[in-house]
């Protein structure tokens, strides 16, 4: 009896012990399984602590500013991001574009009639993703803002770009241009004589060495020409532009570039025969680190050819690719640029930017002497960086418009506004 109680007891024993074992390996394996779960989430949705100094105005442009990243789904990350920004500005003299800062849409003799502007446009929203694909890295941009040319604060679309290893397609900075010559002001509209510009097109981008690329791109056709009604002469849209890049760069900071430009316009005229004049243009920029460890930079450009207004950022939607000088004769209207902008940082909190920019016409004698001959554009502010998602800053703008006939006006502009990313 006392035997069989002894081995009763010595298996009961076992049994429990063994259901011990099993329920905590079990238990582990739970634990370690949640754990998993909890890493991947954790992992999926994170919010990167950015470079410094990212809240420069070129990085804002080129989408470098960070946001929230779903990563490791599918070999894709997804970026969400963007900012807030409020502007509050007060010109001195009458203007004509209220909420960016451009030269030739200043009144002729305007007066003195101070004006307050506050608006909320330069918000924006980016979204982003990389992905791992047998043909290369693919990566897409889809980019919009408030700044509609109606006055409306609704979406507008920026950029609906995709770009698998070497080849691109969709809307985007112009191949022509240099986004990272933008100078660190908080004027939305920028430099007026600055290469600017999106475009829907298609863009190969080859390394040619370790430290140079070459580019080239298709671009949407059409151009910026100004008719007479009653002339018989009507614009067409019958060949692309052609871009092509050369780029070097130094160092991380320090890069030069020349882009050419090849800008078809067509035009049919009364007798309802197709011209094609050829628009062409030189645009050389570069930006040089001045100071490795402040992080200050010159950036520099200048732009130089025939027919191509709408390149240029002051001229856009002004008519001034080409004007009509017969009924059958339309010409080419040359125009050159030149600016210069110094970004310096006092310390990690603080820094500023001075500049001048300008541009002019080579107007032709049958032109209306109310056209636009030059602008001028300068600048000069400081900036705050209170954390690595918040900026504000104080600007002091000055612009001058002069045209054909000598009359000219001018304005003075005082903008404060505060960013804050997300």
């Amino acid at each position: 009896m006392g035997r069989k109680l002894l081995l009763t007891t010595l298996l009961v024993s076992g049994m429990l012990s063994v259901l011990e074992a099993q329920t905590l390996d079990s238990l582990r394996r739970r634990i370690d399984s949640l754990e998993a779960k909890v890493s991947k989430i954790e992992n999926r949705i994170i919010r990167p602590q950015p470079e410094r100094r990212t809240e420069t105005r070129s990085n804002l442009e080129a989408g470098g500013y960070g946001g929230f990243v779903v990563a490791d789904v599918h070999k894709t990350q997804l970026t969400i991001g963007g900012f807030v920004q409020g502007d509050f500005i007060y010109d001195f003299k009458e203007m004509g574009n209220k909420e960016a800062f451009a030269p030739s849409s200043i009144p002729i003799n305007n007066e003195d009639e101070g004006q307050l502007t506050f608006a909320a446009r330069q918000t924006r929203f980016t979204i982003l993703s990389a992905s791992d694909t047998r043909l290369g890295e693919l990566k897409t941009l889809l980019e919009v803002d408030l700044f509609n040319s109606n006055g409306a604060a609704i979406p507008r679309l920026r950029h609906a770009w995709g770009q698998l290893g070497k080849w691109g397609g969709g809307q985007t900075w112009s191949t022509f241009m240099d986004i990272d010559v933008f100078p660190n002001i908080l004027d939305y509209q920028g430099p007026n004589a600055m290469a600017f510009g999106r475009q829907i097109q298609v863009r190969y981008t080859g390394p040619l060495t370790k430290k140079s690329t070459l580019a080239f791109s298709m671009e949407s056709p059409g151009s910026d020409t100004k008719l007479p009604a009653d002339s018989g002469l009507t614009s067409r849209q019958l060949f692309p532009d052609v871009v092509a890049q050369y780029r070097y760069n130094f160092t991380d900071a320090t890069h030069i570039q020349l882009a050419g430009l090849f800008h078809p316009i067509t035009y049919d005229n009364y007798l309802d025969r197709d011209h094609t004049n050829i628009g062409w243009g030189l645009n050389l920029t570069g930006t040089i680190e001045t100071s490795v460890r402040g992080k200050d930079i010159f950036v520099y450009g200048t732009t130089y050819g025939h027919g191509i207004a709408r390149y240029i950022i002051d001229l856009n939607g002004l008519g001034l690719d080409a004007i009509a000088k017969t009924r059958t004769i339309v010409q080419n209207i040359p125009v050159w640029t030149v600016m210069g902008f110094y970004d310096f940082w006092w310390s990690d909190k603080f820094s500023s930017t001075i500049g001048y920019a300008y541009l002019r016409m080579e107007t032709k004698a049958y032109q209306p002497p109310t056209d636009l001959q030059s602008t001028q554009y300068g600048v000069v502010n400081l900036l705050f960086y209170p954390s690595y998602f918040v900026k504000a800053g104080i600007e002091f703008l000055y612009g001058k418009k002069k045209n054909i006939d000598g009359s000219a006006g001018e304005n003075s502009r005082i903008q404060c506004s505060m960013m804050y990313k997300f």
